[in-house]
């Protein structure tokens, strides 16, 4: 159960900052996505047929799946349901292997666990000589296992019927090594009571350093266990966080299955429920993340919990050297007080070393597209940088949060966070057929800027298909190797397009929150990416044929059950 006294207090905050109205429409939106959960909850009883069905199939290989429990003074009736759920897998070659940790108080555990075995031989069950932790008692479980696959499973928590089964399909079809589904917490006892649902993108890997978004169900091959290693006790609390990070480093094919397989059981001392519970686990999980960057990646990283989470974390990478900034800032036609907007912006951004120039409709009368890219094409500093305006920087320090991704040899393009002037979202990353024309949409467009978004997401850096011109950090030499802007737009689309260039080209986009600007008024502007300008529909249909397959693909980082018809991450109605 959710911590009370902390979500009064974060509701009495939103109503004296936001005022009555703003909180019963916001009140109206929390009440609209928990029925949204409870219909999604109740569509997973899956039919008799479709379990008959799936039980007859027969796959190109015999997978055996090894499910790793350890247990600790699991109560009775909630150790029953979980292993209940693992026996009515519509998927029969799996092996549960149960380590116990119990203290001597909890010897029904044992009895339960050594009767569950003798009814069926799949079961195996091994009492620790004393409690080793987290760490060392799932490493129990795993010297217990002989399977392909490792599955990690709570001692409290529930498989769906089909979570096997997908994750079979998952390796015969697609020749995974590392797979994970979506997830729901409920609060226990009641599955329908929904806490939340966590429809999770595609990888991603700067999303997974800022939070273990990947948590459940999480499987993997044997072959994949070998060359991570185990778990690491130094990082009992992350556990978890710390074995996927070094899983998925070394993963040759990770595949995300959309589809909710797991329930989490949030009860008064879990993690799941409040982290206050276990505080330990902060600083386990910060470890783990500057750990993994020094060994795997060789960076000495700075991991700090941000202001929205504890477990969200923010990555503070060293910047190399003192690269030169070239930013563009497109004006359209000529603003009042430009120069004097442009000197107050130089003045609030710690960085020195920048150029800064204004592009006017009158340098590019063939649009906003031809214009930056001719711009841009005479620049000579180490990085480009595009601005819509003359922002104001929130902070300081906005071009340096840019930098640290861009600087990185897998990442393409960077975009910060850009508030309208009234503080509510203009851009935080676009999403791949979000819209009334399913083409383009701006994510948590006009949501409250002290919002964190689904999940934390709008609090930390992560990954996405695309960011736009409005703010947006590449390096020259990735721009020219991806053959800039492309000029056959006019005003629209063009920086979308760009950077799904870029990511076809291997590299990886990148949003941020922690590069703030701010500027422009939301009045001026439309769901969908360049409607207030009148070339937009030339624009759609050239993007449209360019980028058809991407298009009909669907966006990695966004995931199919959530709405293409609002941009706040809710469920879709479909």
């Amino acid at each position: 159960m959710a911590n009370p006294g902390r979500t009064a207090r974060k509701f009495f905050e939103y109503l004296i900052r936001k005022g009555p109205k703003e909180t019963a429409r916001r009140a109206l939106l929390r009440f609209g996505r928990k029925r949204l959960e409870k219909r999604y909850v109740r569509s997973l009883n899956l039919p008799e047929e479709e379990k008959e069905l799936q039980r007859r199939t027969q796959f190109s290989r015999k997978v055996l799946f090894s499910i790793a429990v350890p247990l600790y003074n699991t109560p009775p009736e909630l150790l029953r349901e979980t292993i209940a759920s693992v026996k009515e897998q519509t998927y029969a070659g799996w092996q549960l292997c149960l380590a116990d940790g119990s203290d001597a108080a909890h010897g029904d555990v044992r009895e339960y666990c050594e009767q569950a075995a003798r009814e069926d031989p799949r079961i195996l069950y091994r009492k620790l000589d004393k409690n080793g932790g987290i760490s060392e008692n799932t490493n129990a479980c795993l010297e217990m296992a002989t399977g392909d696959y490792i599955v990690l499973f709570d001692h409290d928590d529930l498989l769906l019927p089909n979570a096997l089964y997908e994750s079979a399909k998952a390796v015969c079809e697609k020749g995974a090594d590392f797979v994970y589904s979506d997830e729901i917490v409920f609060e226990s006892p009641n599955r329908e009571k929904v806490i939340g649902a966590r429809f999770k993108p595609d990888f991603s890997p700067e999303t997974l350093l800022s939070n273990n978004y990947i948590c459940h169900l999480t499987v993997f091959s044997r072959k994949l266990l070998e060359k991570a290693g185990p778990f690491r006790k130094e990082y009992d609390g992350s556990q978890d966080h710390d074995m996927v990070l070094r899983l998925t480093d070394v993963a040759e094919r990770i595949v995300h299955i959309p589809k909710v397989l797991y329930l989490w059981r949030a009860v008064p001392t879990s993690v799941a429920s409040d982290i206050s519970s276990k505080t330990y686990a902060i600083e386990a999980g910060r470890k783990a993340v500057r750990a993994f960057l020094k060994e795997r990646r060789g960076t000495d990283a700075a991991v700090e919990s941000t202001e929205a989470y504890p477990t969200l974390y923010r990555v503070r990478y060293p910047l190399a050297g003192e690269p030169s900034v070239h930013a563009f800032l497109w004006l359209g036609s000529k603003e009042k007080n430009a120069a004097e907007r442009i000197r107050a912006l130089k003045e609030k951004t710690s960085w020195k070393n920048w150029t800064v120039t204004a592009v006017t409709e009158a340098a590019g009368r063939t649009g906003r597209a031809a214009a930056l890219a001719e711009a841009a094409r005479n620049a000579k500093e180490d990085y480009l940088l595009f601005a819509d305006g003359i922002p104001e920087a929130l902070t300081e320090d906005w071009i340096e949060e840019l930098l640290m991704f861009a600087q990185q040899k897998e990442i393409g393009a960077v975009g910060g966070k850009l508030l309208f002037t009234e503080n509510s979202v203009r851009h935080a990353g676009v999403i791949l057929g979000l819209g009334a024309d399913h083409l383009v949409g701006r994510a948590y467009y006009r949501v409250d800027g002290d919002s964190a978004g689904y999940f934390g997401q709008m609090a930390v850096a992560g990954n996405v298909s695309a960011v736009t011109a409005e703010c947006m950090l590449v390096s020259r030499a990735k721009y020219e190797a991806a053959g800039g802007f492309p000029a056959e737009y006019t005003d629209a689309l063009f920086d979308v397009d760009f950077c799904l260039t870029l990511l076809g080209m291997g590299w990886r986009n990148v949003y941020t929150p922690f590069a703030l600007l701010r500027g422009g008024k939301a009045g001026r502007y439309y769901l969908e990416l360049g409607k207030e300008t009148p070339s937009y529909t030339e624009d759609a249909a050239l993007f449209c044929k360019r980028r058809k397959k991407e298009l009909e693909t669907g966006d990695p980082y966004y995931n199919p059950n959530l709405s293409l018809r609002y941009e706040d991450y809710r469920i879709a109605k479909e």
